[in-house]
């Protein structure tokens, strides 16, 4: 009987101390804290790819849409009746990505910004969103973002019309094919992301701004140096440009002239600009080339390098980033 009792006794005393006990949280949550990281990092992955995957249909209904038409989408199409707002490659685009039904409710007579072009303006297209974007639509007044924008070149020009101006594939009134891409298709960007602007002059993001710098650059130096030299703390310097809305408009374009991620610059005189992409993706943004492939382009990519990725014709030799 008194054995019993005994082994009873040490069964009762059998649980957890509280040293063990914290010993015990203390693993669990050192190895969530190790866990956590890879789940983000496994996710973000994920959507780098779907990321990938949207820039490579862009690229490809870039390819069916020569097929066509014997040229590439204009950057900037203008309105066939009245004069305004250009519509985008983005909207030429549509019928080659599965979306006529949104194309044909786009009246291509008047601009982006009229309200017979409201409905079409207004519908969210999944292929034009990079799924790593965290900000909602900072102007959904506009009508629906878009974080991919097309290359207009290595030179600090924007909306100036005129060829001889624009060393990229998109422009405004692009006659451009396949033959003018004389650097070769897989030494010529074609489009890559731009991260949404925060919606507010009253706030500073560094990445996603644009800020206004009265200088007038006339090389890829001048516009890189004069924006990095811009003290971007006054608010007074923020440019009124919200970045992301309409998907639908031809603003959506970007410059190889400061590096990825770098800081964004619209100049007093008109049409000059610095515009990079931009991406949440940690270490740089993909970039769509016109042979259809999408590579991975670092922040610390060399300059020179990531400006010859930009030129169709420049004649640049620079192998791209591994």
């Amino acid at each position: 009987m008194r054995a019993l009792s005994l082994r009873a006794r040490m069964r009762a005393n059998c649980g957890f101390t509280l040293v063990e006990l914290l010993v015990v949280i203390a693993i669990i949550g050192i190895l969530v804290g190790l866990l956590l990281p890879a789940v983000q990092s496994a996710r973000e992955a994920a959507r780098r790819m779907q990321c990938t995957n949207n820039l490579k249909q862009l690229a490809l209904a870039c390819h069916n849409f020569h097929d066509t038409y014997r040229k590439f989408p204009s950057g900037g199409l203008q309105p066939t009746v009245t004069a305004g707002s250009q519509f985008s490659v983005l909207a030429q685009l549509l019928p080659f990505i599965e979306q006529s039904n949104v194309y044909n409710r786009i009246d291509l007579r008047v601009p982006v910004q009229d309200a017979a072009n409201a409905a079409a303006r207004d519908t969210t297209i999944g292929t034009f969103a990079c799924p790593s974007e965290s900000r909602a639509n900072p102007m959904p007044s506009l009508g629906a973002p878009t974080n991919y924008v097309s290359n207009t070149g290595s030179m600090p020009f924007f909306v100036i019309p005129g060829q001889t101006l624009f060393s990229g594939v998109f422009y405004v009134n692009t006659t451009l094919r396949f033959a003018d891409l004389t650097d070769g298709t897989s030494q010529t960007a074609m489009f890559s992301e731009r991260l949404m602007a925060d919606g507010s002059n009253g706030l500073v993001s560094p990445v996603e701004d644009v800020f206004f710098h009265p200088g007038n650059p006339t090389t890829a130096d001048d516009a890189h140096n004069l924006c990095l030299g811009l003290d971007i703390t006054n608010l007074a310097n923020q440019f009124p440009l919200f970045m992301g809305a309409p998907w639908m408009h031809h603003q959506h374009r970007y410059q190889h002239i400061s590096p990825p991620n770098g800081r964004s610059c619209g100049f007093f005189m008109v049409g000059k600009s610095t515009m990079p992409a931009s991406s949440r993706h940690p270490g740089g943004v993909n970039v769509a080339l016109a042979d259809g492939s999408v590579t991975f382009i670092p922040s610390t990519v060399d300059l020179l390098t990531w400006r010859a990725i930009g030129t169709r014709n420049g004649g640049e030799s620079y192998p791209l980033p591994e």
